[in-house]
């Protein structure tokens, strides 16, 4: 019985010691994929870190536009408060001489022979009045149509790369 305790305890000591060569083998392949692992990790975050390196930079990038952009917007508004101050001097000047067309008027109608001259003054009048309002109409569209296309045109690349940056 002795002999086969010691043979089986042998054996028992041989299945360890297997299975301690198996341990370690299994833990030293563990090691070396953990080791793997950890290397594949570091390198995918020096990756991220560099994209968010170049991130940074187009978005830094993308506020400098964006402040150019509003620094030309509030220029364009500014230029277009400026006109329609002009325009609101010109309306001015209108019905100034719109005043002076009335007195004139009022001239004419007192005294009959000077009815021709001064009726030939208030149409040259009336016709200065038209080509101003028309004068008047053709800038302000020009000046609309240009403010319109500017703020398109900012606009659309404000859009572009807003859509850059939410990406």
């Amino acid at each position: 019985e002795r002999e086969v305790h010691q043979q089986e305890l042998a054996d028992l000591r041989s299945e360890l010691q297997n299975a301690k060569i198996k341990h370690e083998r299994n833990v030293q392949e563990l090691m070396k994929l953990l080791k793997q692992e950890k290397d594949d990790a570091e390198a995918q975050i020096r990756i991220l870190k560099m994209e968010l390196v170049e991130e940074k930079n187009i978005v830094k990038t993308q506020c400098r536009q964006l402040e150019k952009i509003k620094i030309e917007y509030n220029k364009l508004t500014e230029e277009l408060t400026q006109n329609e101050e002009e325009n609101i001097k010109l309306r001015r000047k209108c019905e100034f001489v719109k005043q002076e067309l009335e007195k004139k008027d009022k001239q004419i109608s007192n005294e009959e022979d000077h009815l021709r001259r001064m009726d030939e003054a208030r149409l040259q009048f009336k016709d200065q009045l038209c080509h101003l309002e028309m004068e008047q109409e053709s800038i302000l569209t020009m000046i609309g149509s240009e403010i319109d296309a500017a703020c398109e045109i900012f606009s659309r690349d404000y859009m572009e790369k807003f859509k850059v940056i939410l990406s």
